[in-house]
């Protein structure tokens, strides 16, 4: 054996750190995206250049333009003319339609167009136009309308596919997926649609992720791991997605069981609606990425044969160049496998059961102290801070005290594993590991890549290793138990990473268990090199994290707080007042212009608190209301919108015996997990001749509240937004008015 690696091999856990620091900045570079074209880039291919300009031509002054408002008239008119410039028919969708999963109705405005192929089936490109309230919604979603009318001039001068090429420019996804409900519900191209493509944002930067295939997509996935340079992609998100709120366009083409991907980025993702989600902060290279996804993606799917239809499999890449793929049942079979071999391996060095049980609990404990003392830390950080901010204007601090935390829970063992030796400790970790995937493969198979390649390399590293003699020395041993560690930090890194961009500092938890299970691979090393050197040097350097947060800045003009103001008007006693939101400390200067209470929300059908303070400004009018005599048990009212309406809503109480609800004829999902003890039906940009709603309910009289919204605030919030200044923003709905009277029906 070299005798330089039994010197590298034999400093043990100082090593390992540093080959998993390597590993951890590794990870990092492993999602990049790829350098952006020019616009003199050749004609077939993708240029983010020319998709910038087209996206700069569809934003104009990138002002807000959420459903219904007169900035969402004006894109969708350049949007129409810029593809017609094309060379392509866009044809309009003017609609009313109730959405498949929230009691939200609206009149949407989609805009389609087609390049025809052969078949008159094919692929459908889609991305939504419009925005929230709050942002120029240049990543969400101008990039992906941007990213498809560059693909649509690059696939337009191609020869006559074999299948047509769609494209699908919805409107109203942010207040519940409405063009695409009214696409694949009303319109007869959507018959035509045998797979999909749908383009999001949620965010500036970072790469295009392929977020989930719809159902039975196999060779769709396979098709994009054909095609891609550049693939970033996890099963492991579609697992998620299952289980978490957050929608996409997506969902609804899936809801039909159209098959296709989903693809987002979400670095920044504190710009994410708010009015920093401009075309100055999207990133090039992130705009790049989308079109080297998409183009080639959707070439390959116009001429191929769509025919396929095959369950998903588990998939993931590794940085970029590697991609893993199997069945479930494959990760089910291989977890079985992985256990049986480490069963062997326990055989040929058991020492006992005192020890092996020892080992096993001592792993637990190295868990539970990594999460424990992460949570008192992040507690301790809190205080220091005085709140906790998902994405700081510095993330340094934090991120010194989340990698610190692990390195002194393991040095904290090395009196428990010297107790039970290198063996049983190395068992037990793997041991661990290999339980916890079986779990995976059984109740979250698509999330198995997480740690099925790795415990089962590990598992074939240990059985060389415990039936090999003349590889059991105390260099080898410590190699092996490195590599096993240096793989697991390379496919778990990417999570804890992830988990911060995407999910920042509040939702810190969920970078607490990858770390320590790659912590725990490094336990039969601890009692091996400078141990205590690591230790001393994780405790200054989480030491650093907490005092650095004494006095750096929280917030900064690119990443500031999150604060909306809205006036609420109850027009049956005509008190108001002004509520402010923010999931932090209000500001002292805003707290200076109006005396905010923290207390009991203003809005009657809502139980959560927010900073409150009463105004003697009586502003707004109302909807008008027509209720019409009872048919039955249908109770019947025409709603007519005050000029400024843009959202017309009803707050049911869940206690009113209601069986149905209709728009204009339309039926409305009702809420079946009611919200604070309130069901709320909603209309967004109604027409200004109103609409009609028809309640079915028991005999009883429903009291409700009707309520009109509106995105603009009074004039006499000019105050509080100029005290907000540039170091806060508004986010989602942003600043608004809300005026409420009770009905009963």
């Amino acid at each position: 054996m070299p005798r330089g690696f039994s010197k590298f091999a034999s400093a043990g856990f100082g090593t390992s750190l540093l080959v998993l620091a390597a590993v951890f900045l590794l990870s990092m570079l492993g999602s990049r995206s790829p350098e952006p074209l020019a616009p003199d880039a050749p004609e077939d291919a993708f240029s983010s250049a020319r998709a910038r300009a087209q996206l700069v031509r569809l934003l104009g002054d990138e002002s807000p333009h959420p459903i219904g408002s007169a900035a969402n008239r004006l894109v969708k008119a350049r949007l129409i003319e810029q593809l017609k410039e094309l060379g392509l028919t866009p044809v309009l969708q003017d609609t009313i339609v109730c959405g498949g999963k929230w009691p939200v109705c609206g009149r949407v405005e989609n805009v389609l167009a087609r390049i025809d192929g052969e078949r008159t089936s094919g692929v459908l490109l889609m991305a939504h136009y419009d925005s929230v309230a709050s942002a120029p919604g240049a990543g969400d979603d101008g990039a992906g309308v941007a990213t498809l009318l560059e693909v649509a001039r690059a696939l337009r001068s191609a020869p006559t596919p074999h299948n047509s090429i769609l494209f699908a420019f919805t409107d109203g996804e942010e207040p519940g997926l409405l063009g695409a409900e009214a696409f694949f519900s009303q319109h007869a191209w959507a018959n035509d649609v045998e797979a999909v493509i749908n383009i999001e944002g949620s965010g500036s930067t970072g790469p295009s992720l392929l977020l989930r295939p719809g159902p039975n997509s196999r060779f769709i996935v396979d098709t994009y791991r054909a095609e891609a340079k550049f693939p970033v992609a996890s099963s492991f998100s579609q697992e998620l997605f299952k289980r978490m709120p957050n929608d996409t366009d997506f969902s609804v083409s899936s809801r039909y069981n159209k098959r296709g991907l989903d693809f987002a980025f979400a670095g920044e993702r504190n710009h994410y609606h708010t009015p920093l989600d401009t075309i100055a902060n999207l990133s090039p290279a992130t705009l790049q990425h989308h079109g080297e996804n998409v183009l080639p993606l959707a070439r390959a799917l116009s001429n191929a044969d769509l025919a396929s239809v095959a369950p998903n499999d588990v998939y993931t890449t590794l940085l970029q160049s590697v991609w893993l793929q199997y069945t479930p049942a494959t990760g089910l079979l291989l977890s079985i496998l992985v256990i049986a071999a480490l069963a062997l391996a326990t055989w040929r060095r058991w020492q006992g059961l005192a020890h092996f049980i020892g080992a096993f609990g001592i792993v637990l404990l190295t868990i539970a102290a990594i999460i424990l003392i992460e949570v008192g830390a992040f507690a301790l950080a809190d205080l220091i801070a005085g709140t906790r901010v998902s994405w700081p204007a510095n993330p340094w601090p934090w991120r010194l005290i989340v990698y610190a935390v692990p390195v002194i829970a393991l040095a904290l063992q090395r009196p428990l594993v010297r107790r039970v030796g290198f063996w049983n400790t190395l068992l037990a970790a793997w041991w661990w590991w290999a339980l916890l995937t079986l779990v995976l493969a059984w109740y979250l198979p698509l999330a198995t890549h997480l740690m099925l390649p790795v415990v089962l390399v590990a598992a074939v590293v240990i059985v060389v290793l415990a039936f090999v003699h003349a590889l059991d020395s105390p260099s080898l041993r410590c190699g092996a138990a490195m590599l096993n560690a240096a793989i697991a930090g390379l496919f778990v890194f990417p999570l804890a990473y992830m988990g911060e961009l995407t999910q920042g500092w509040a939702l810190a938890p969920v970078i607490y268990v990858p770390l320590a299970l790659v912590a725990v691979t490094l336990l039969p090393l601890v009692d091996r090199g400078r141990v205590k050197a690591a230790r001393w040097t994780a405790t200054v350097a989480a030491i650093a994290g907490l005092a650095w947060l004494g006095w750096t800045p929280l917030y900064s003009e690119q990443r500031p707080q999150y604060l909306n103001f809205t006036y609420v008007l109850d027009a049956d006693s005509m008190k108001a007042s002004y509520q402010a939101w923010t999931p932090n400390a209000l500001p002292p200067r805003v707290a200076a212009v109006m005396p905010f209470v923290k207390t009991a929300s203003p809005m009657p059908w809502t139980k959560s608190e927010d900073y409150v303070a009463p105004t003697t400004v009586l502003e707004r009018a109302t909807t008008g209301v027509e209720i019409n005599p009872p048919s039955g048990t249908t109770r019947s009212l025409h709603l007519s919108p005050a000029e400024a309406t843009d959202t017309i809503g009803i707050a049911i109480p869940a206690a009113a015996k209601v069986t149905g609800v209709r728009i204009d004829g339309h039926p409305v999902v009702i809420d079946s997990e009611p919200h604070d003890g309130y069901r709320i039906v909603r209309f967004v940009a109604p027409p200004p001749d109103g609409f009609t709603v028809e309640i079915d309910a028991g005999a009883e009289p429903v009291e409700t509240y009707l309520i009109d919204q509106s995105h603009s605030p009074p004039d006499s919030a000019r105050s509080l937004i100029d005290a907000r200044g540039r170091m806060a923003t508004p986010v989602h709905s942003g600043d608004s008015w809300v005026v409420y009277r009770r009905l009963t029906l």
